[in-house]
């Protein structure tokens, strides 16, 4: 009788499942190095291809190319990787770097019109699989709607660094207008990506999640003093920033003061020591929940740090998350909600430090509803 309904269980992924396994790293790495390699590619080209006396109409070429290649890039997506993940994702990849190889004995070819269709086609086939596909991953773990909306929104923060490859495109092209440097950390990028998906195994999350547990006593804290604490330094960086500006507009100059000097070493390590209790209150706070009530929805404190102070829009993202866990635990007393999540992704994108404090106000109030355990004072 197991054996016949095994199949049909329901394997339900939480945003925190996601972020402890290395494949959705993996995916989030490599999707990150083809961002930068895709932006690079796609800034330098124009400039390289006049170079070698082709026309506006011939680069946009190119740019069709990679329009047309997001056709085989969703069926890649759709047909393939549902069944063979890693390879619908390598195989497009190896071939955009087995043809931008060829630009390296023969650099001609940026004028070539065939060659930046075919090249255009290999790009967009790989710049399209990728989103797609991990969609596909990340919905055979069946989560709910706010955990696979949050997964993908942090993934999809990898784009936005395609905003910054221009930088070191134009620093690679001044070094050779042949391209050459361009083309062969373009194919670094495409490798290291190929390189970090090898060890992810099966992408897909159709398995059931890796139970985790990391509690630590839970601890009633100041919402007040919390948002105190991580508002101080960057209001001291506004009152400096200002006080620079008035100083050289009334004619003081105070760019080489020693008391300006040491006023700076002052507020920089006060923002350094703002930055740590940031990091130790993720910290705590995960940990802290997971000790007053044993969730799968709950990061290791650890990976909650490391996530919220490295990967764009990490911090809000696990704010929102904490809310909802907090909300829900206080539904299942019988209570009211705890803290409002539309003022809660407010305050998490335009002022973290109010969430923060937003989150340990309901933290506070949940440790002493329905439990046997009496919260230390922090």
């Amino acid at each position: 009788m197991d054996d016949m309904v095994s199949p049909s269980r329901k394997v339900e992924w939480t945003l925190a499942d996601f972020l402890s396994t290395y494949r959705y790293w993996g995916l989030f790495l490599s999707s990150l190095l083809l961002a930068i390699a895709g932006g690079e590619l796609g800034t330098i080209l124009p400039l390289i291809s006049r170079a070698n006396g082709s026309s506006a109409q011939i680069i946009g070429i190119f740019y069709f190319g990679s329009t047309f290649g997001w056709i085989f890039g969703a069926f890649l997506a759709f047909v393939v990787a549902g069944r063979h993940g890693r390879p619908a994702l390598i195989a497009p990849m190896l071939l955009c770097a087995v043809i931008a190889v060829g630009l390296i004995p023969a650099p001609a070819l940026w004028g070539s019109p065939v060659f930046l269709f075919v090249l255009g086609l290999a790009l967009g086939s790989v710049r399209a699989v990728y989103p797609l596909a991990i969609a596909i991953f990340l919905v055979a773990g069946r989560p709910g709607k706010i955990d696979f909306g949050c997964a993908l929104a942090l993934m999809s923060t990898t784009i936005l660094t395609s905003a910054f490859a221009p930088i070191g495109a134009s620093m690679l092209y001044d070094l050779d207008p042949g391209g050459l440097p361009l083309v062969l950390a373009f194919l670094a990028c495409l490798m290291l990506a190929v390189i970090l998906l090898l060890p992810a195994g099966q992408l897909a999350y159709d398995e059931p999640p890796r139970p985790r547990h990391r509690p630590l006593v839970p601890r009633r804290r100041s919402p007040l003093v919390v948002a105190i604490i991580l508002l101080f330094s960057p209001i001291l960086l506004l009152l400096m920033a200002l006080g620079l500006y008035l100083s050289e507009a009334s004619g003081f100059h105070v760019a080489y003061s020693p008391v300006m000097l040491l006023v700076s070493i002052l507020v920089l390590c006060i923002c350094v020591a703002a930055f740590i209790y940031l990091a130790y209150w993720v910290y705590r706070i995960h940990g802290e929940l997971a000790g007053a009530e044993p969730s799968q929805r709950l990061l290791t404190p650890l990976a909650a740090m490391f996530i919220a102070i490295l990967v764009p829009l990490g911090l809000p993202i696990l704010l929102m998350t904490l809310g909802d866990l907090l909300n829900d635990r206080a539904r299942e007393r019988g209570e009211g909600r705890l803290v409002s999540i539309a003022w809660l992704a407010v305050w998490s994108l335009v002022l973290p430090p109010v969430a923060i404090a937003m989150i340990q106000n309901a933290a506070n109030n949940s440790y002493g509803i329905g439990t046997n355990m009496a919260p230390h004072m922090a």
